[in-house]
């Protein structure tokens, strides 16, 4: 497995390395970043050198020192990124200490804080996604930013729209249920279960789009395959049709290092609790800047006016929410911006073949419903045993071994940067004593 990235693991520069992440991630952990409800300011992240990855990367000593800033239980190993991740602690203080802020003091004066922390939220992840900060807003998880969507544009019975079958439910269904409503057509895409290039995928899309095709809509990865479609691809050919794209991110946002106004999509959704490791209730939405008008608000609440000038005005106006858990955003940013999001890119890809390869190994009769290739994959590896059913194994691993994964599509784990190779061997070795019961 190759992957381009110049390698310097001399024995000084993994110490300095490992030294300096450890001295940044320690300055976080701090009691309260409030006394009295007056503000101290929690020391950044220390930005450090990306580590830099080649084919024999596995510096697993630097990679356990990341799986420490995170709390796992001991003798869990968590391979479930797909449906949740944990968070490192210092995500988890940051949490903590807004909400003990927020219980001793509801006042709106006090509470006047989080509306700029949202602000500085939306700046960030702006840049994190090279978009205009106009272009993001945020809402509690993609299902809300799919639904804000699917509710939000104007479609006739003269329009069609194509949905991947392998769209979550909030990008599947909810498009059947406003077409039955308002008589639009709806049309699911199949692709090759066994797909052998990223052709087979543009393809399977190309060839259903007509003169009504108004908009695409599909998952960056499934949830369901572990397949992961060419979205640059696809929206480049949707745009040279003025055809809309929607594309759901909960597989690809916080693994894959992205750059939105590259992939050239009109909408973009996820949430910050999957990959990104960050705080729960919070997502993503974004628009394109020359298509945002065309969404309408789904839900109108106090403080929405009529001349918006961001997407996060115009529709993620929503009420009271979880606001103590929005300015910890930032910091999980820092952490991928510390680290680097190509290493965690490239160490997430190389969890996901190093898998594949000892399944392939010592469990030879495994079939595999995500494809080997990495480049038609993600960060999730789906199988299944001959003659045991995925259930029965995902309950068995985790009350026998502590392994959480999921019973989706088949046996489906999903490891990230907490996780080690000596995980994945232990993971292969259950499965081994589970395929002999």
């Amino acid at each position: 497995m190759k992957l381009n990235y110049k390698p310097d693991f001399s024995k000084n520069h993994r110490r300095t390395f490992l030294r300096q992440f450890g001295a940044g991630i320690t300055a976080l952990a701090v009691p309260n970043i409030f006394l009295n409800g007056k503000a101290n300011t929690i020391p950044p992240i220390n930005k450090i050198p990306f580590l830099e990855l080649s084919q024999d990367f596995q510096d697993e000593s630097y990679w356990e020192m990341v799986k420490k800033q995170f709390i796992i239980a001991p003798g869990k190993i968590m391979v479930n990124a797909a449906n949740l991740c944990p968070s490192p602690h210092f995500v988890n203080e940051r949490v903590a200490n807004y909400s003990q802020d927020l219980a001793s003091d509801v006042s709106f004066q006090n509470r006047g804080k989080f509306g700029k922390e949202r602000g500085r939220v939306i700046k960030r992840m702006a840049k994190f996604l090279n978009v205009d900060s106009l272009e993001i807003g945020i809402t509690r998880n993609t299902s809300e930013s799919n639904n804000i969507v699917v509710n939000g544009l104007d479609f006739g019975a003269e329009d069609e729209i194509l949905i991947w079958d392998q769209n979550h439910p909030t990008n599947n269904i909810a498009w059947e249920q406003r077409a039955r409503r308002y008589g639009f057509v709806v049309k699911k895409i199949s692709v090759p279960s066994a797909p052998e290039s990223k052709a087979d995928l543009v393809k399977a899309f190309k060839d259903q789009m007509s003169p009504r095709t108004r908009l695409i809509a599909f998952s960056h990865i499934s949830n369901v395959s572990g397949i992961a479609l060419p979205a640059k691809e696809i929206c480049q050919m949707a745009r040279e049709q003025n055809v809309l794209t929607l594309v759901d991110g909960a597989q690809s946002f916080g693994f894959l290092n992205l750059d939105l106004r590259a992939m050239g999509c009109d909408f973009y959704s996820s949430s910050t609790h999957k990959w990104l490791m960050g705080p729960m209730e919070n997502g993503i939405l974004y628009a394109r800047k020359a298509v945002m008008d065309k969404l309408w608000p789904n839900i109108i609440a106090a403080g929405w006016k009529e001349d918006h000038q961001s997407l996060d005005e115009k529709v993620c106006v929503l009420g009271q929410r979880n606001t103590p858990s929005t300015p910890a955003i930032i910091d999980i940013i820092d952490f991928h911006e510390t680290v680097g999001t190509p290493n965690i890119e490239a160490r997430v890809r190389y969890l996901n073949a190093y898998l594949k390869e000892q399944i392939r190994k010592k469990l030879p009769n495994a079939t595999f419903v995500t494809p080997l290739a990495s480049e038609l994959s993600g960060g999730i590896t789906i199988f299944r045993l001959p003659g045991k059913e995925p259930r029965m194994i995902f309950q068995k691993l985790y009350e026998n071994y502590g392994i959480a994964g999921a019973p989706t599509g088949g046996i489906r784990l999903s490891p990230h940067i907490y996780c080690t190779s000596k995980d994945m061997d232990r993971i292969v070795e259950a499965l081994v004593a589970l395929a002999g019961d």
